[in-house]
């Protein structure tokens, strides 16, 4: 290990202010990030931080080559300098940067100013070990103090998020929501949609996903720091392309849409996404949502998102019930309510078409069941079809005269009503909803009775 001179502390001291300013325009010139007028906070903060680095330096040249490098005194300094490069939503490596740059243009005048003082090569090579050294040093310092600040705000982000999907289901006041939004600094978009997943228990990021399972999350731990990474630049929270972790009972990893409020309520998982419209975006909520029965409501705007919520929870409901009238509807899995919107308006209230499946199929009520049946199809396509005997007959896979024949009854059993337009809107819409497949009281009284007559079970069914 060389040694210094006497006078060497005095020598690099006599450099420093001029040093300190070229270290600044080298920073500014070579790390983009700092390559903007170093004025107000930001420039303060640059000119004190750099400063404060050469004088610390300085005291270790001080303390002389046969000792460690002391970054105690100081080293509380470095680990707000990384906490800060996180609040400011910079990556840690334009700091870790900075400070390359820094150790390279001081070395260079700190190490020429020592040669003309006298110190010999071995000195030399003590002067940069011990440059070097600090470097390293600080640069810890400020990991450690960036993998803290990130861990703090994940977790106040965790919990905004959680808030605000909280606020969103429920239908708060409008300015409260945007007061939380705006204390996170988050931008709320135009429209959302309300995204249920039943029984799905979400986590967060890893850190806090470790602190659940009580591992440890010290920060300062290398794998932890690693864990957290460097936070990415010009993401869009509310993109349902970004994903976050979650646990389906604990039985598999899911993938679902990132940066967006949740909230949980009873067993079921509430996400409110953006970019749900048919294109790219929705192709890419299908895949993360695939196979968790989840429901999509409609996109809306983000004060009307309990609209929306209410809407998923209604389909969710009708498909669990079997209310849904369309076998597209019943296994859709994302369910996107937009796509089905008669279909749910139908299940909205079955008692209601119920009714009005009673009064209006009562012409087929004394039928037996397969009769019925098969009337209250062709009915159907013969409404839907507007008629088309041809069409109907490819449809149902029979005889365009065997489609005479049952048009025919309809006619006999119905009579003038079928020429009804009003009344013909209503028959489609009933037969639609599948009421025919609900017998009315009517036709289950008249089963029941013929079933429960003596011999009935061998009584030939009428051909229909």
């Amino acid at each position: 290990m060389g040694q210094f001179p006497a006078g060497l502390p005095g020598t690099l001291a006599a450099e420093l202010g001029q040093l300190g300013e070229e270290v600044i325009l080298a920073i500014s010139r070579e790390v983009p990030a700092y390559a903007r007028p170093l004025e107000g906070r930001f420039g303060q903060g640059v000119r004190r931080g750099v400063a404060e680095a050469l004088r610390r330096f300085l005291a270790v040249v001080e303390a002389g080559p046969q000792l460690e490098p002391n970054l105690a005194a100081g080293r509380d300094v470095y680990v707000r300098l990384g906490r800060g490069e996180v609040r400011a939503g910079r990556s840690l490596d334009n700091l870790l940067g900075a400070y390359r740059v820094g150790a390279r243009v001081s070395w260079r005048r700190l190490g020429e100013a020592a040669a003309r003082n006298g110190v010999d090569a071995a000195g030399l090579v003590s002067l940069a070990e011990m440059m070097f050294a600090y470097i390293d040093g600080i640069s810890a310092a400020s990991a450690e103090g960036y993998a803290t600040e990130q861990f703090t705000a994940a977790g106040e982000r965790e919990r905004l998020l959680d808030r605000l999907g909280e606020m969103l289901l429920t239908g708060a006041p409008v300015d409260a929501v945007a007061q939380v939004a705006q204390s996170g600094r988050l931008i709320l978009p135009g429209r959302l949609a309300a995204v249920l997943i039943p029984a799905c228990v979400p986590a967060g990021p890893p850190v806090l996903d470790a602190a659940r399972r009580g591992e440890p999350t010290d920060p300062t731990d290398p794998a932890v720091a690693r864990s957290v990474g460097h936070p990415r630049e010009a993401r869009d929270p509310w993109d349902s392309g970004d994903a976050w972790d979650a646990r389906d009972h604990g039985v598999r990893a899911l993938r679902l849409p990132d940066g967006c409020p949740r909230t949980v309520q009873g067993q079921d998982t509430w996400l409110f996404v953006g970019a749900t419209e048919p294109g790219p975006g929705r192709v890419a909520l299908t895949a993360r949502l695939a196979g968790l029965g989840a429901v999509v409501g409609p996109a809306v705007v983000w004060a009307q998102s309990a609209a929306s919520a209410a809407r998923a929870r209604d389909a969710r409901d009708a498909r669990d019930a079997g209310r849904l009238t369309t076998t597209s509807a019943a296994t859709a899995d994302p369910l996107f309510t937009d796509e089905y919107l008669s279909a749910l308006l139908l299940a909205r209230d079955p008692g209601l078409v119920t009714d009005l499946a009673t009064r209006l199929l009562a012409p087929l009520d004394n039928l037996p069941s397969r009769t019925r049946e098969r009337l209250a199809e062709t009915l159907l396509h013969w409404l839907s079809l507007r008629g088309q005997r041809g069409l109907i007959a490819e449809r149902l896979h029979i005889h365009p005269q065997t489609v005479r024949y049952r048009v025919n009854q309809l006619r006999d059993l119905f009579g003038p009503g079928l020429e009804d337009p009003d009344i013909r809107f209503d028959l489609e819409l009933v037969l639609r909803a599948g009421a025919a497949a609900r017998p009315t009281a009517a036709a289950t009284e008249r089963s029941t009775a013929l079933f429960d007559a003596p011999g009935a079970i061998d009584r030939p069914v009428p051909a229909g």
